[in-house]
């Protein structure tokens, strides 16, 4: 079963990707190097972060994040 509740940092990371990936998708032409230099750094530290070090973790933990993350940069953006 997916565990619903993910370190804070990992969570801040998925929602900084998840608002430069959006960034990107409005973007028309040019101007992308700094959004994709951000991706860059963040892809990193979201993929090895030590939290999918830990025994037990899954797919669906990943999905789960990602809901998590998508919701709070929802809200925040509103």
């Amino acid at each position: 079963m997916a565990r619903t509740v993910s370190p804070d940092d990992l969570l801040l990371t998925q929602v900084r990707v998840i608002r430069t990936y959006a960034t990107l998708a409005r973007s028309s032409g040019g101007h992308t190097t700094d959004l994709r230099h951000q991706l860059i750094a963040d892809l990193p530290d979201l993929y090895a972060h030590p939290y999918w070090a830990e025994p037990g973790h899954s797919y669906a933990d990943l999905v789960e994040l990602r809901r998590t993350a998508r919701a709070r940069a929802w809200v925040e953006a509103a």
